[in-house]
């Protein structure tokens, strides 16, 4: 692997900061022999807060006392939006920064990796990721194994156990390649009908609309239970669309569907497994497909997911790919990593091996 490169992080922690000097920093840093380990936190500090925004700043302050007890140099970024978190990412990405850490839940997660993965275009960066879960959603970490609790988040950090996982990038079928490697996050990366990659899963239809529904007051009440109830109250009013699937050999799947979703891991929140055979190293995107024949079988096939009897039951159709393009009639919204994000048509495809993640030793799983 490349030795690590340090930096003083001034013009990281600048969201204005060019990516050139960003990455010029890097280059100055790296001509010093003996700099300590340098770990950039990245946290949003009003996501999921609920009136607690001092208490979190506080508890990333004594994270960050207790990694540099490790020998790290630990620099701390708050944004309030998704895109200063993915702007910073970017920036200490293209510098050469050791370790990006993920403070919050899968929307910041999601966040992190985009900055890190559009300094490359995809291609590994140098740069590994890392996750505090502190977020009302933590579905990346349960599927990485990392702890729940911070302590035990930190012991992953400073044990510096890498997994190379793969990563999904969905593109709506208007806009251009992904963007040259280094390039300058655009202006409208926040946008919903921006390329982007995803870690998790990207949902399309029934699962989008529950995204959509299931509001940031309900989430904090019932957590990962918010998306069930909604999921049941949907699956009561929600229609099929026709959607065709055309995969990366030629082959095409046409139904009338009412919930699709594409997984790159198992767990998709609570006790879900929509996508039961992803793994996140396997270089494959898992597609399960539910039919839509009336409102009474679409509950059905809902209790048959929540109970993971869909599968084996023939609820759903199941496909593992590396590419695949979805269109419907008429176009349904999507979401990506548990965050809404734009409609069909779009692409979905997977890069291999596309991101360093701190995990668990397997002894430890």
């Amino acid at each position: 692997m490349p030795r690590s490169l340090a930096l003083p992080f001034a013009s990281l922690l600048v969201p204005s900061s060019p990516a050139s000097k960003a990455a010029e920093v890097g280059k100055k840093a790296h001509r010093s022999s003996h700099a300590r380990p340098q770990i950039l936190i990245l946290a949003n500090p009003t996501a999921g807060a609920r009136g607690k925004m001092g208490a979190r700043k506080r508890q990333l302050e004594r994270v960050r006392d207790e990694l540099e007890k490790h020998g790290f140099a630990v620099h701390l970024g708050f944004e309030n939006e998704s895109k200063g978190i993915r702007e910073r990412a970017h920036n200490a990405a293209l510098a050469g920064t050791d370790i990006i850490v993920a403070a919050g839940g899968d929307g910041t997660v999601n966040a992190v990796a985009n900055g890190m993965l559009r300094a490359t275009n995809g291609e590994r960066p140098q740069s590994k990721l890392a996750v505090l879960p502190m977020g009302t959603g933590n579905v990346f970490a349960l599927n990485m194994r990392i702890p729940s609790d911070i302590k035990g988040a930190c012991r992953v950090i400073v044990g510096g156990h890498v997994r190379h996982i793969d990563v999904g990038f969905a593109q709506p079928l208007d806009t251009a390649q992904p963007p040259k490697k280094g390039a300058a996050l655009p202006s409208d990366f926040k946008d919903a009908a921006s390329p982007r990659y995803f870690l998790l899963m990207a949902g399309v239809g029934f699962d989008a609309k529950v995204i959509e529904d299931t509001s940031l007051r309900l989430k904090m009440m019932l957590r990962d239970y918010a998306y069930a109830i909604r999921s049941l109250q949907n699956a009561v009013v929600h229609q099929g669309t026709e959607v065709t699937l055309t995969f990366d050999d030629g082959s095409v799947h046409s139904s009338n569907s009412w919930l699709l979703m594409a997984g790159n891991a198992a767990s998709y929140a609570w006790a879900i497994r929509f996508t039961e055979h992803a793994r996140l190293d396997d270089g494959k995107l898992d597609l399960c497909v539910f039919p839509f024949e009336n409102k009474l079988t679409s509950v059905q096939q809902v209790m048959q997911l929540l109970m993971g009897q869909h599968i084996e039951r023939g609820s759903a159709s199941y496909f593992q790919t590396t590419a695949v393009r979805i269109e419907s009639t008429p176009p349904v919204p999507v979401q990506l990593d548990g965050d809404e994000w734009g409609t069909t048509p779009l692409e979905l495809k997977m890069f291999a091996g596309s991101l360093n993640v701190l995990a668990p030793l397997p002894a430890e799983e």
